[in-house]
């Protein structure tokens, strides 16, 4: 007989999914998280909303749905500027969520939901353009980027329409994290818009050397936000630009521009996840061949980068407590089949995996390396598609 003593290096081991750019189905999104569980991960990351397209239903706001969940056309992967001029939509009902949310429990898994405020908004704001600055038309995007249409975080009714949609994600979803985005949000129209500039002068924001005074709406508004989760008895996660205002220190950072942001956030108090860009973005290239491999949005990330993860390097052994896990994102613009996205995932999330398992000093990529081509052996039993870089 033997006894096996093991746990997890971290407690937090996620994985991402976009499906604001394209949309996939309930059985799309059953059959990724049977691949989470296959590799002994517990959280699944749902990004739900962006501007290109508003995923879940908010009973109180039809029109999001209704209006948000659709566009007129999206790009074509075979160049810039190329659009395919199909409408294309879809959106899961507050039953479908929660089945699936049953399903991911049944496998020791936990939905964390995003709904990404105040930036990547325009499907929203197509939908309910009073949110907006200008007021609009605006209509729900057909390219990718960072979009300058942002909630108006001079109108009181934004910040009602957030707390609103929050207040039923929170009934839907049983997570104690709440995703709510924070990042890449332009201060174009803030800089014009009269709402915004006599909501900054009442409250004597001014320009600073680290931050103009219109950082401070955002910073504002997420504080509003977090308190309205915390009074939810819930927590919020944000993208690392949440540090760039007064954030509270009960806030989790999601480090994904490389390791600075969750470095920063260790050392002033924040619990953080790291998602850094370049060794966990699995939308990246794993192959530097690229004409071989399918289009991607930039970038390169193989296998090796991804083991090669050192969560807590930078910090000293108290700081890193503050690391609690790791998570890959899978951003969907030029993903939109589960084949595609399987083969983007497998085996950089067996990579994942041994990173949130396994303690730094114990990892070792020559024995891994073996253990994961057994571990291909699996997904062709299960009929995976899957990178097949490292057997050659």
């Amino acid at each position: 007989a033997v006894q096996i003593l093991d746990e997890p290096e971290y407690r937090y081991r996620g994985m991402h999914l976009d499906v604001g750019r394209h949309f996939f189905s309930t059985d799309f999104i059953k059959k990724y998280i049977d691949i989470i569980a296959l590799h002994n991960l517990n959280t699944f990351h749902w990004h739900l909303t962006d501007d290109q397209g508003w995923r879940i239903e908010i009973k109180k706001y039809p029109k999001l749905t209704e209006i948000g969940s659709k566009r007129k056309e999206s790009l074509l992967n075979d160049g810039p500027g190329k659009f395919d001029g199909k409408p294309y939509g879809g959106f899961y009902t507050q039953e479908e969520v929660k089945d699936i949310i049953e399903y991911a429990a049944e496998r020791y898994i936990t939905v964390i939901p995003e709904i990404d405020l105040p930036g990547h908004i325009n499907s929203a704001l197509a939908a309910y353009p009073d949110l907006g600055c200008t007021g609009g038309p605006y209509e729900v995007a057909t390219t990718y980027g960072v979009h300058k249409e942002v909630l108006c975080v001079g109108n009181e009714q934004s910040l009602r329409f957030a707390k609103d949609v929050l207040s039923e994600i929170i009934e839907l979803f049983s997570s104690h994290y709440i995703h709510v985005g924070g990042d890449e949000c332009p201060r174009d129209r803030w800089q014009q818009c009269p709402k915004c500039q006599a909501l900054i002068h009442n409250n004597g924001w001014k320009d600073t050397k680290e931050h103009k005074a219109e950082d401070k709406l955002q910073s504002y508004f997420m504080t509003e936000v977090e308190r309205f989760v915390n009074s939810k008895g819930r927590q919020i996660i944000g993208w690392d630009e949440i540090l760039e205002g007064d954030v509270s220190k009960t806030a989790i950072v999601m480090s994904w521009r490389g390791k600075t942001g969750g470095i920063k956030g260790a050392k002033r108090g924040n619990e953080v996840v790291m998602v850094p860009n370049d060794y966990a973005y699995f939308d990246y290239y794993q192959s530097k061949d690229v004409d071989k491999e399918p289009f991607s949005i930039g970038g390169f990330v193989d296998v090796a980068k991804v083991y090669s993860l050192n969560p807590t390097e930078g910090l000293t052994a108290e700081e890193g407590k503050k690391i609690i896990g790791v998570q890959a994102n899978l951003w969907a613009e030029y993903i939109t089949t589960f084949s595609h996205a399987q083969y983007m995932l497998l085996p950089r999330m067996a990579a994942l995996a041994e990173v949130a398992w396994t303690p730094q000093e114990a990892r070792e990529y020559s024995n891994f390396l073996n253990r994961a081509k057994l571990l291909t052996q699996r997904y062709e039993a299960l009929g995976y598609n899957f990178a097949k870089h490292i057997l050659q």
